[in-house]
């Protein structure tokens, strides 16, 4: 198999995702800022893999048979490491801009930080593999960054909404919300996954994962679909339709 064709395949479900993520948009973001949140987000591999290195040196759960002991370990050594790093690029490039006007920003900020961080991951695994590892991981697990983001975005978008209004404790909890969930939810499906690879023959697993998977894209679609949709910036302007 050519690395060209892996190549793409590696990279087109990231710039599909992207691009419908962009045209749900009403009041279209910079692109040199969007283009930013990208990069940075592509950078967010590095510290995300040594932090992960390093816990996963005292804390190997890699032939555990417990799902919670997993489910503990996942969270702490991956969930929320990569989804920390994906918000904190989020939060220090864009919370503070003036184009942060809008909820659904914080939803095509986060989804473009995430992506970053999905497409070196994804070229990365497809590269030394094979096509078929490519067309699973553009189903799964690119769609799967894309789906954390959505609800970072969410709940970014909550916390800078009463920012503006003044209302400090909710903004607060929805800083920490836009951090917590979206690493709950990235450590369900990866935390399925490693208990699937040690019980392989409970072929349930498949299904719960499956199950889950299609929520979490049902979810990230509605939220999507309904912000996007608002017409009110979050400082009571309507929305400059393009």
């Amino acid at each position: 198999m050519s690395y060209q064709l892996l190549l793409i395949v590696a990279i087109v479900p990231v710039i599909i995702l992207l691009s419908y993520i962009y045209k749900r948009d009403i009041e279209k973001e910079p692109r040199s800022l969007l283009s930013k949140v990208f990069k940075r987000g592509c950078l967010t591999v590095i510290p995300s893999i040594i932090f992960e290195l390093i816990f996963g040196y005292f804390y190997n759960i890699s032939y555990i048979n417990n799902y919670l002991i997993i489910f503990i370990g996942t969270f702490l050594g991956v969930g929320l490491i990569e989804e920390f790093f994906k918000w904190l690029n989020v939060y220090k490039t864009t919370y503070n801009n003036i184009e942060f006007n809008h909820r659904y920003d914080a939803i095509v900020y986060s989804v473009y930080s995430s992506l970053g961080f999905a497409v070196v991951e994804n070229v990365l695994y497809v590269l030394p593999s094979d096509l078929s590892t490519g067309i699973m991981r553009a189903f799964l697990s690119v769609p799967g960054h894309a789906c954390d983001s959505v609800l970072m975005g969410y709940f970014l978008g909550k916390a800078k909404y009463n920012d503006i209004h003044g209302k400090k404790f909710l903004s607060y909890i929805n800083l920490l919300l836009s951090i917590l969930i979206p690493s709950i939810q990235h450590t369900i499906y990866d935390s399925i996954l490693f208990y699937v690879n040690i019980n392989s023959e409970e072929n349930i697993l498949y299904e719960i994962f499956l199950v889950f998977v299609l929520i979490t894209y049902l979810v990230s679609f509605l939220i999507v679909k309904t912000v996007s949709s608002i017409n009110k910036n979050m400082d009571g302007s309507y929305v400059r339709y393009y």
